[in-house]
C-alpha cells in the first residue's frame, strides 16, 4: 500500500511519464521567506522525502543532526516526511519523537470504523447481523460508493494523538521551525504548499494517498498526497531561501525482472517510475553546498510500520556515514540559543472556552453536541479530543468529524470548531451477509441476506430498516424506528415474516423429515437507549403462524398443520460491551427477553410465558490468549402443557459440539461453555484487521419439552457434555470456522462431526 497505491491517483494527474510538476503554490495570499530572519550564517533547511515507513529514517537522520550541532531553520516534508518533520518542527526532541513512534498503534490509522464498544446499541446489532459492510449507498439515482476505501477519518485521529491538541496557525512561521507541508491539486496537478491554518490537517492532506484516502478539502481545494507531485521537494525549500539544503530521499526502489511476475508488481513500477522521475528532477537542483542523504530501506515496505527500529537505524547510520560533509553544517556558536529556542514547551491540554458547530449532516446540533460531550470553559487534551470525536463519527452515518483549536489573538479564547459532514453517498445504506454451516454428512445450512438502512429520516436520527434473507430460513421485515423528545428515547414499530425449518433424525441418524414454521409478527415498542452500551425497551408483540409436521408426526397426531395466534406484552434489556461479536477479546454482553402472551390454537386459548437470557464474557491475557464464557437459559411455559408453541434448540459448533445444528430442541434449552483461543496472527497495517485463531472449548446442556409431546420426536435430555477443537478466522465477510466436536449420547455413546462454518457468531 502507501505509495504502491498512487498510481491509481497519479494517472489522473498525469497525462504522460516526463510530466514533471515546476510550479508550487502557497496556502497563504502573501508568500514570506523564513531564512529572511537568519543572520550571519546561512540558512539550512531539512527536507523530508515521502515512503511510508521508511520514514523512520527521517527521525535517525534528526538524531544524528543533533549530534553534530547542526540547526535546522525550515523543514518542508512530503507524506511521511510531513509527518516527521511537522513533529519536530513543533519542538519535539528526537527522544519524544522516538516515544510518539512508539506508542502510535499505526494499524488504526488504516481503518476508519470506530470499535464495537464505541457504538451505540442499535448500530452495534446491525453491523454484527450484517458484517459485510461494502460501503454501498442506494437511493432513486442508484447505487452510490465512497470517494476513497478509507475516509481519513482515523488517520485525522492518528495525527491528533500523535501531535496532540495544536492551535490553528495564522503561519507556520511561528512554529519553533518553519515549516511547510506538501500536498497535491487532485483537480489541476498543482503541487500546494501548506504554511498556515490546521497543522493537523495540513500534513494529512500531505499523507492522502489517492484512491485510498478520501482527497481532504482545504481551502476550496481538493488535496491529495505530496508524493504524487513532488515527493522530494528540494525546489520548494530553494524558493523559501534555503542557503543550504539536507535531503532525505526514501522513495520505494525500482523492481528487477525477476520482481515483475504480476499485474500489481507491473501497477508497483510504473508508480516507481512516476515518483522516481520527479525525485530525479529535484535532486538535480542540489548545489555542491547540499547534501543527498539515501537510507538503505529498500527492504522495508511502505506498510511494515512494524520495522521502524531498523528504518530509523538505517537513517541515523546514513547521516553518520555523511559525517564530515554534515560537519560544515554545523554552528557551535549559534546551537544552544537555537537548541533553547526549540525546545519549546509543549502544552498538555488547551482550554476550550467556545465550541462552534458547523453541522452538515442530517442530525440536528443537540444529537451531534450531546455525542460530543464537551465542555465549554473545560481543559482538554488530545485524548478526551478523540474521544469525543469518535463518539459523534460512532452514530456511522457521518462521513468525516473534524475539529480545530481556534485562537485568533495571543491569549484571547479559545474556539473549538466542530465540523460534522453527512455521508455523500447515503442516507440510505446496503449491506449483506452470507451464512453457511456444513457437518460433512447430511446436515447442511445456508443462507444469503441483505439489509437496506434509511437513515436521519428525522433531526434526532430516526430510521428505515429492511431485511430480506433467502436460503434455509427465510426473512422478510421492516422496521420504522423513531426517537422522540431525545436521542435517547424512542417508538419503533416492524412487521416481519419468516420461515424457519429444523431437520429431524432418529437415533440412527435418518432422516424423519422436516419440523418447518411460518410466522408473522408485529411489534410496536418504546424504548430508553441508558447510554451506548445498554437499552431497556417494552411493547406489545403479535404473531400469526403455523407448524407444519413431518410425516414421522401425521400418524400421531391425526393433522399435518398446527396453525396458532398469540399475543401480549414483551420486555427487553440488552447490555452490551464486547469489543467483537464473533471473536470478542474484552467486555460482555446481556440480553434478555420476556414475554406474557395469550396463545390460541386447536380451538383453545391459554396463557403463556416465554423468558431468553444470555451472557457472553470475555477477557484476554497476555495480548494472545483469549477466554470467553458463555451462559444460555431459554424456556417457554404453555398454559397447556400438550401445547408448546415455541422450540429452542442446541446442536452444532460450539453450540452442544458433537450434535448436528439444532438436533436437540424443545421448550427450554439451558447452555453454556468455556472457550479458549489463542491468536495466531493478524494484518496489522492493513485496511482489513483479518485475525487468524486457534481454539478448543468445553461445553455442557441439556433440552426439556417437545412439542406437542411428539414421542416419536423427544429428545428431552439430561446434562450433555461436549467439547470441540476449531481454527477460525476473523474474515471481511464474517466469522469462519473449521472445527470437530465430540459430545455424550445416550444411544450411541459418542456423538461427533466435523464442522465449517461461515457468518456464523457462537
Amino acid at each position: 500500500m502507501g505509495l504502491k497505491w498512487v498510481l491509481w491517483g497519479a494517472i489522473l494527474l498525469f497525462s504522460e511519464f516526463g510530466f514533471a510538476l515546476e510550479t508550487h503554490i502557497e496556502t497563504e495570499i502573501v508568500q514570506q521567506e523564513p531564512c529572511a530572519r537568519i543572520k550571519n550564517r546561512p540558512c539550512i533547511a531539512l527536507v523530508l522525502g515521502g515512503g511510508g515507513a521508511r520514514g523512520g529514517a527521517h527521525l535517525g537522520v534528526i538524531r544524528q543532526l543533533e549530534q553534530q550541532g547542526i540547526p535546522v531553520d525550515l523543514i518542508v516534508g512530503t507524506s511521511i516526511g510531513a509527518f516527521i518533520g511537522g513533529l519536530y518542527a513543533t519542538g519535539h526532541s528526537p527522544d519524544e519523537i522516538q516515544s510518539i513512534l512508539d506508542h502510535l498503534q499505526w494499524s488504526t490509522g488504516f481503518r476508519d470504523k470506530v470499535h464495537r464498544d464505541e457504538m451505540p446499541v442499535r448500530r452495534k446489532q446491525q453491523q454484527d447481523h450484517y458484517p459485510i459492510r461494502l460501503g454501498l449507498g442506494l437511493d432513486s439515482s442508484g447505487i452510490k460508493i465512497p470517494k476513497g476505501v478509507l475516509l481519513g477519518q482515523a488517520m485525522a485521529e492518528l495525527i491528533l494523538e500523535a501531535y496532540g491538541a495544536q492551535l490553528n496557525h495564522s503561519h507556520f512561521d511561528q512554529l519553533p521551525i518553519p515549516f511547510r507541508a506538501v500536498a497535491a491539486d487532485l483537480t489541476n496537478r498543482e503541487t500546494v504548499v501548506m504554511s498556515q491554518g490546521s497543522l493537523l490537517q495540513a500534513v494529512q492532506a500531505s499523507m492522502s494517498i489517492p484512491g485510498v484516502v478520501r482527497p481532504m478539502e482545504l481551502n476550496g481545494r481538493l488535496l491529495v498526497d505530496g508524493g504524487v507531485a513532488n515527493n522530494l521537494p528540494v525546489s520548494i525549500a530553494k524558493d523559501l531561501g534555503a542557503d543550504r539544503v539536507i535531503a532525505v530521499a526514501i522513495d520505494a526502489p525500482l523492481l528487477n525482472k525477476e520482481q515483475l511476475d504480476s499485474a500489481f508488481a507491473v501497477t508497483d513500477q510504473l508508480t516507481n517510475f512516476l515518483v522516481r522521475q520527479v525525485v530525479d528532477q529535484q535532486v538535480a537542483l542540489l548545489g555542491p553546498e547540499d547534501v543527498l542523504l539515501n537510507p538503505d530501506v529498500a527492504k522495508i515496505g511502505t506498510l511494515d510500520f512494524d520495522q521502524l527500529p531498523a528504518s530509523i537505524e538505517a537513517g541515523r547510520f546514513s547521516a553518520e556515514q555523511q559525517a564530515d560533509i554534515l560537519s560544515s553544517f554545523s554552528y557551535p556558536e549559534y546551537y544552544p540559543a537555537w537548541l533553547a529556542a526549540h525546545r519549546a514547551k509543549q502544552a498538555t491540554s488547551i482550554q476550550v472556552d467556545r465550541i462552534e458547530l458547523d453541522n452538515q449532516s442530517l442530525l440536528s446540533d443537540q444529537v451531534v453536541l450531546q455525542r460530543l460531550a464537551l465542555k465549554e470553559g473545560q481543559r482538554y487534551n488530545s485524548k478526551k479530543l478523540k474521544e469525543g470525536l469518535r463518539q459523534v463519527y460512532g452514530v456511522d452515518t457521518l462521513e468525516r468529524v473534524s475539529l480545530q483549536l481556534e485562537q485568533h489573538k495571543q491569549g484571547e479564547d479559545t474556539s473549538l470548531k466542530v465540523r460534522a459532514v453527512e455521508k455523500s453517498w447515503g442516507p440510505g445504506y446496503l449491506n449483506f451477509r452470507f451464512t453457511m454451516e456444513d457437518d460433512f454428512r447430511n446436515k447442511r445450512y445456508y443462507q444469503l441476506a441483505a439489509s437496506y438502512t434509511y437513515t436521519n429520516i428525522s433531526d434526532l436520527g430516526a430510521e428505515w430498516h429492511n431485511e430480506l434473507a433467502l436460503g434455509t430460513d427465510k426473512l422478510l421485515s421492516s422496521e420504522l424506528y423513531w426517537p422522540i423528545f431525545t436521542p435517547a428515547t424512542f417508538i419503533s414499530a416492524q412487521l416481519m415474516r419468516d420461515a424457519t425449518i429444523l431437520s429431524l433424525e432418529d437415533t440412527e441418524g435418518l432422516s424423519l423429515g422436516d419440523l418447518s414454521n411460518r410466522e408473522t409478527t408485529g411489534i410496536a415498542k418504546a424504548g430508553w437507549n441508558l447510554s451506548d452500551h445498554a437499552r431497556l425497551s417494552s411493547g406489545w408483540i403479535e404473531k400469526s403462524g403455523y407448524y407444519r409436521i413431518p410425516v414421522s408426526g401425521v400418524e400421531e397426531l391425526g393433522f399435518s398443520r398446527l396453525g396458532y395466534q398469540r399475543e401480549g406484552p414483551m420486555l427487553d434489556f440488552v447490555w452490551d460491551r464486547l469489543d467483537n461479536p464473533a471473536f470478542p477479546t474484552r467486555g460482555f454482553r446481556v440480553n434478555a427477553n420476556w414475554q406474557w402472551l395469550n396463545d390460541t390454537a386447536m380451538g383453545q386459548t391459554y396463557r403463556s410465558r416465554r423468558h431468553a437470557f444470555e451472557v457472553l464474557a470475555a477477557r484476554s491475557f497476555f495480548e494472545r490468549h483469549i477466554v470467553r464464557a458463555r451462559w444460555r437459559l431459554e424456556d417457554y411455559t404453555p398454559g397447556d402443557p400438550n401445547l408448546a408453541l415455541e422450540q429452542f434448540s442446541l446442536g452444532g459448533l460450539l453450540n452442544l459440539s458433537g450434535y448436528p445444528k439444532n438436533y436437540l430442541f424443545g421448550s427450554e434449552v439451558k447452555f453454556g461453555s468455556l472457550v479458549y483461543l489463542f491468536k495466531m496472527s493478524e494484518n496489522r497495517f492493513s485496511i482489513i484487521n483479518s485475525p487468524f485463531y486457534l481454539g478448543a472449548s468445553l461445553e455442557k446442556g441439556l433440552v426439556h419439552g417437545n412439542m406437542i409431546q411428539l414421542e416419536r420426536l423427544a429428545n428431552e435430555t439430561d446434562w450433555i457434555w461436549a467439547s470441540s477443537v476449531f481454527a477460525g478466522w476473523d474474515s471481511p465477510f464474517g466469522p469462519v470456522y473449521l472445527g470437530y466436536g465430540r459430545a455424550e449420547d445416550e444411544n450411541n455413546g459418542r456423538a461427533y462431526r466435523y464442522y465449517f462454518s461461515v457468518g456464523h457468531s457462537f
